[in-house]
């Protein structure tokens, strides 16, 4: 018998953003909750550090430099391109979303994303209640604007982002929405919705795609409040370079926003905490449902996210690099009819997520892929998966074996260089240093191009 399926996306989630009873400044019962019934792994790693070729990469199971999707810049995700969706709706699943997808572009070239369900239906999708970040909310609408524009909300919303985007990035006041009308709780809700009033025949997969807990620092106060007296972690200081003279890549010349002090890092980490909060209970609505319907044993449930967030670490926000905080994503996978969860160390890639939930639906992917089925370590955590990953951004790519991870400009040219054994904070680049370890690294980059060498430029 076919599982149902659950796969739950946060957007910008560092791994380190889950309490799993080791924080203080850190509030997620109900992740905490999953995450001791599911396989947890502690080096994941995305795709991508930004949101468009992630979320691409996903659906595809490919590269970015496999779809020639490198950045956030206008894309969509071809409609006739294999995915492993679409498999699933092949193979009598009842598939939905609720939530961001980012498979095509967010500026504005598509005005209202209800013109663009025919698209997501192409995809596989059955159906879609989808809405994009806060950010690009105040000029793209969605279900969810709508009720904005019916309600009187919208210019107001639209008022308060051009106010926190004109300055230093860092305005934490609450967003100025009532409680039912703030987009993770709409994308909960409409979640919650249809699955306590699924009754279909057909086993469902139901992809629900939060929007937080990336920016604005617009926490509803009654979650942000719980942090109000914490001390945050301290964030990690800027990285030293051991070579002055080496190479400039994209870390050298994307900062996407004025200086931070650290009173704006604290009140950014306080904020960021209460969003996990927020989507930490719409998630237990959501596992409480399947198990008041009977379904949470037999349903295979993923969570991770898209990428992660710097927060302040070497002294900036946001993603677009690949820096531990930025790259590392949770990932909990808990298989139907596990009795005790269980850690594994193995190196992961987001692209694995598909032909993961397609061997658990008793298929087989059907077109050439670069994902691994990560089935065999759910059943042995011990056992290894891949012996280094790969992860690309703006035609930089890095590389990772589990110590060493380096990182090469477009020409493939090193810049950056890590030794994560010794120095898992990241705090000083020794490019140049290791020629050799550089050597052997950068050629497991060129035989990753060269054996994935598919994609939709050959379809």
């Amino acid at each position: 018998m076919k599982p149902n399926i659950l796969l739950i996306m946060a957007d910008q989630l560092r791994a380190d953003a889950i309490n799993l009873g080791k924080h203080t400044t850190k509030y997620t019962p109900n992740l905490d909750a999953l995450a001791a019934k599911s396989i947890c792994f502690n080096n994941a790693v995305t795709t991508s550090p930004i949101c468009a070729p992630a979320r691409a990469s996903i659906l595809a199971s490919l590269y970015p430099h496999q779809m020639n999707i490198w950045d956030n810049k206008p894309h969509t995700f071809p409609a006739e391109a294999s995915n492993w969706v679409k498999i699933l709706s092949q193979q009598g699943y009842r598939t939905s979303v609720f939530g961001k997808t980012h498979y095509y572009p967010y500026n504005g070239s598509v005005p209202d994303m209800r013109l663009a369900e025919n698209l997501l239906h192409a995809y596989g999708y059955d159906v879609v209640d989808e809405i994009p970040g806060v950010r690009v909310s105040g000029t793209l609408l969605s279900h969810l604007t709508a009720l904005w524009e019916e309600q009187g909300y919208l210019n107001i919303m639209q008022q308060d982002l051009a106010r926190r985007y004109s300055g230093k990035h860092t305005s934490t006041e609450p967003s100025p929405l009532p409680l039912e009308l703030y987009p993770d709780i709409y994308v909960g809700t409409k979640a919650l919705d249809y699955l306590s009033t699924y009754e279909e025949d057909h086993p469902f997969f139901c992809f629900v795609s939060f929007v937080g807990p990336h920016d604005p620092w617009d926490c509803p106060e009654q979650y942000s409040s719980l942090f109000k007296d914490q001390t945050m972690e301290k964030p990690l200081a800027p990285f030293v370079d051991k070579n002055p003279k080496r190479l400039q890549g994209n870390w050298d010349t994307e900062v996407h926003h004025p200086p931070l002090d650290l009173e704006d890092i604290e009140a950014v980490r306080r904020n960021y905490a209460g969003k996990v909060s927020l989507i930490d209970e719409q998630i237990g609505h959501i596992v409480n449902c399947l198990k008041e319907k009977g379904l949470w044993e037999d349903t295979l449930v993923i969570f991770t996210s898209d990428h992660g967030e710097l927060l302040g670490d070497h002294h900036r926000l946001y993603k677009q690099n690949f820096l531990n905080a930025a790259l590392k994503v949770p990932l909990f996978i808990k298989p139907p009819h596990i009795e005790q969860g269980r850690t594994s160390d193995a190196l992961v890639e987001l692209i694995d997520i598909g032909p993961t939930i397609v061997d658990y639906a008793h298929s087989e992917m059907d077109y050439p892929h670069s994902g691994r089925s990560l089935k065999p370590v759910l059943e042995e955590p011990t056992s290894n998966h891949r012996q280094r990953v790969f992860s690309e951004y703006n035609h930089e790519i890095m590389v990772w074996d589990g110590t060493w991870k380096l990182v090469v400009t477009e020409d493939l040219k090193p810049y950056l260089l890590f030794n994560l054994a010794e120095d898992p904070d990241e705090q000083v680049n020794v490019v140049g240093l290791y020629p050799e370890m550089e050597e052997q690294l950068l050629t497991s980059i060129v035989d990753h191009i060269d054996t994935t060498d598919f994609g939709f430029t050959q379809q």
